[in-house]
C-alpha cells in the first residue's frame, strides 16, 4: 500500500470508529465525533480535542485522529461550519473561545484535563481559548498562524483573497454564496497550498476540499469567519499562554513563514514549550503528513500527563 493510500486509510479508520454527538454549547447546537482510544492495551485515561481550520470541518482532521491509538479524541465542527449550527451573534474570535470554553466543559473530563490542538484558524481560536481560560493540559499549534495574513509570505495573495471576499459581499447572496463556492476558487487554493509532487496525494488532497471546504451554513459565516481570520493571530494571545505549548509548522506554509513562526515561538512564556519543523510541506500537515504529526502529539502529550 502506498503512502498516500495509507493517508486515506487514516481517516477511514477514524470515520469508522467515530461516534457522531450532539451538545448544545453557549445556546448553539454543536456536532462533534468521538474517536474512541483503539490501544485497548492503554490504561491511561487521555483525551485530546481538536479544532479545525477555516471553511472546514472535522474531516480535515481526522487523518491525524487516524495515526493516533492512545487516546480519545474529539472534534467538533465549529458553530457554522459542517453540521453545527451558525452562532446568532457574529462568528468573531471572542465569540469563538467563548464557545470553546463551553464545549469542553460540557465533555466533563473533570480533574483530567485534555489536551488541545487548533490547526490554521483553529490555532486563532484555541490561542483566544488558551489567553482566557485554563481548562486544558497542553497547548498544540498546528500551523499556527502566527501573525497576520497580510503580513504572511503570501501577502499578494492575501490582499487578492480579500477583494474577492469583498466582491462576494457586495453581491446578492446567492450569487455572492457562487462566488465564494466556485470551483476556481476551492482548486486554486488546493493547487497553491499543496506542496506534495506525488499525483495521488495531490488529487486525495484536492478531493478532500472539493467535499469539504464550502461546508459553511451561509455567506453571513463565510465572511464573518474570514475577516475574524485575517484580522487576528496567535501573536495576539501568546503573552498570557500558562501551559505548555507544542508548536507544529511546515518549512513550506504559505500562510506563516518559518522567521515569523520562530519569533512567535520566542514570545511564548512558558518555559515548557516545543518546535516542530517538517520539511518540504507547507500549511497542510494535516493532510499530507498525518502519521508525523500524530507521533508529534503522542509524544508530547504522554509526556505530560
Amino acid at each position: 500500500m502506498s503512502e498516500t493510500l495509507f493517508q486515506a486509510k487514516l481517516a477511514t479508520i477514524a470515520r469508522d470508529a467515530s461516534q457522531r454527538r450532539t451538545v448544545i454549547v453557549n445556546g448553539t447546537e454543536t456536532v462533534y465525533w468521538f474517536y474512541p482510544k483503539r490501544n485497548l492495551k492503554s490504561k491511561t485515561k487521555r483525551s485530546i480535542v481538536f479544532i479545525h481550520g477555516y471553511r472546514g470541518n472535522h474531516h480535515g482532521l481526522e487523518a491525524i485522529a487516524g495515526a493516533i491509538e492512545d487516546f480519545d479524541i474529539y472534534i467538533p465542527d465549529l458553530p457554522g461550519f459542517g453540521q453545527s449550527a451558525a452562532f446568532r451573534v457574529d462568528h468573531s474570535v471572542e465569540h469563538y473561545a467563548s464557545w470553546l470554553n463551553g464545549f469542553i466543559q460540557s465533555l466533563n473530563f473533570g480533574s483530567t484535563k485534555p489536551h488541545l490542538l487548533g490547526h490554521s484558524f483553529g490555532s486563532i481560536v484555541v490561542s483566544g481559548y488558551a489567553a482566557k481560560y485554563n481548562g486544558i493540559a497542553t497547548l498544540i499549534l498546528e500551523n499556527p498562524v502566527a501573525s497576520p495574513a497580510l503580513k504572511g509570505p503570501k501577502a499578494a495573495m492575501t490582499a487578492v483573497a480579500k477583494a474577492f471576499f469583498w466582491l462576494a459581499g457586495i453581491f446578492p447572496e446567492n450569487l455572492g454564496d457562487a462566488i465564494l463556492k466556485s470551483w476556481p476558487m476551492v482548486r486554486g487554493m488546493s493547487i497553491i497550498m499543496t506542496k506534495s509532487r506525488i499525483k495521488e496525494l495531490r488529487a486525495w488532497v484536492h478531493r478532500q476540499h472539493d467535499e469539504n471546504f464550502n461546508d459553511f451554513a451561509n455567506r453571513r459565516v463565510a465572511l464573518e469567519g474570514y475577516t475574524a481570520s485575517i484580522s487576528n493571530c496567535v501573536s495576539d494571545f501568546v503573552q498570557n499562554f500558562k501551559m505548555p505549548v507544542l508548536m507544529m509548522i511546515g518549512d513550506k506554509d504559505d500562510i506563516t513563514s518559518v522567521t515569523q513562526q520562530q519569533k512567535l515561538f520566542t514570545k511564548i512564556p512558558s518555559g515548557d514549550k516545543h518546535i516542530e519543523i517538517f520539511e518540504g510541506v507547507g500549511h497542510l500537515t494535516h493532510y499530507e503528513i498525518p502519521t508525523q504529526i500524530g507521533k508529534a502529539i503522542s509524544d508530547w502529550s504522554k509526556a505530560h500527563d
